[in-house]
């Protein structure tokens, strides 16, 4: 009822044309609606602060380096460059012991430079890679039952045996290229952490998402903080940085203020393996929970209620 009251009252407004001030010849104007998106921002602005505080002094409790974490990499026709500047933030991550999985959208040879950066960044010597025909819910041209079956065992293999791996499979999109990590590990790691290929990681990402976990059992995931590097090349990037730091410090915030962030995204987040494990194929199936993604980003919903965990937001992560 207050939703429809406030939506006739706007519209009211705009049509007659309400005004509070404008100028002589209407070049500024501020409106009902205006006001409105102020009040809207101070308010989601007040409780960003007071998460902002309660982050800070959370994250000042010391935690014991221990569980195991995974990080997955997505990567499709990504510029050379920024692939490998992804890798070399990789490797100057401070977590202890982590795993690194990069999963390739495509198998052709327009896409095998990817893997030969990687091998190249991590380490040829400690690099397993391999080239699927398939992927888990699609098979590739000439693949048999048994082929087939061997070629889930051994990214299987190959994922849990391995430090570092990079699988080049079928196409199949965003959504079928996170599922390949998330169903190889299955419960094999405590953390599953999620990046794009031209993301640059902070070193301390990892351990500081990792104490948003360790602190509250209740947590699921955890959100990082994007930024834009080249904000200031153009209007058009500083712009889209502006909105970053909209998004990240005041909306999901927010959000957190509250126990549940919409959105984890896709370039930087961290998820309790558990968690991922208990829903993975409701997910895919669409079945207990539905799994979209919007421009890199898992958006997750339930509807169940015993299944509903806190998404928090990790302050000062890049």
């Amino acid at each position: 009822m207050f939703g429809v009251s406030l939506l006739v009252g706007i519209s009211t407004a705009y049509i007659m044309g309400y005004q509070f001030f404008t100028t002589a010849r209407n070049h500024l104007s501020f409106g009902l609606y205006g006001a409105i998106l102020v009040v809207h921002l101070i308010i989601q602005s007040l409780f960003a602060l007071l998460e902002h505080r309660n982050m800070r002094r959370s994250l000042e409790t010391p935690i014991k380096l221990n569980k195991s974490l995974a990080l997955c990499i997505a990567a499709y026709q990504e510029d050379p460059n920024y692939l490998r500047k992804c890798l070399v933030s990789v490797k100057r991550l401070t977590y202890p012991g982590i795993k690194v999985i990069m999963v390739i959208d495509g198998n052709s040879e327009d896409d095998i430079y990817m893997m030969e950066i990687f091998k190249e960044v991590m380490g040829r010597d400690k690099s397993a890679t391999y080239v699927w025909r398939s992927n888990f819910h699609h098979r590739g041209p000439e693949e048999t039952d048994e082929s087939y079956a061997e070629g889930i065992q051994h990214v299987t293999r190959l994922v849990l045996n391995n430090k570092c791996v990079c699988i080049m499979q079928k196409w199949g999109g965003k959504r079928e290229v996170m599922y390949t990590p998330f169903k190889a590990l299955a419960r094999s790691v405590d953390y599953v952490q999620v990046c794009d290929s031209d993301t640059m990681l902070d070193p301390a990402s990892s351990v500081e998402m990792v104490k948003v976990l360790e602190e509250d059992p209740m947590v699921g995931g955890v959100g990082g903080d994007v930024q834009i590097l080249n904000k200031y090349e153009s209007w058009i990037s500083f712009l889209s940085s502006v909105r970053y730091w909209m998004a990240f410090n005041i909306e999901r915030a927010c959000q957190s203020y509250f126990g549940c962030v919409q959105c984890i995204s896709g370039p930087l987040g961290m998820y309790r393996n558990s968690l991922l494990n208990e829903f993975l194929e409701d997910c895919v199936m669409l079945d207990l929970i539905k799994m979209k993604y919007l421009s890199g980003s898992l958006c997750i919903a339930s509807r169940r209620q015993d299944a509903v965990q806190r998404l928090m937001h990790a302050e000062g992560l890049k």
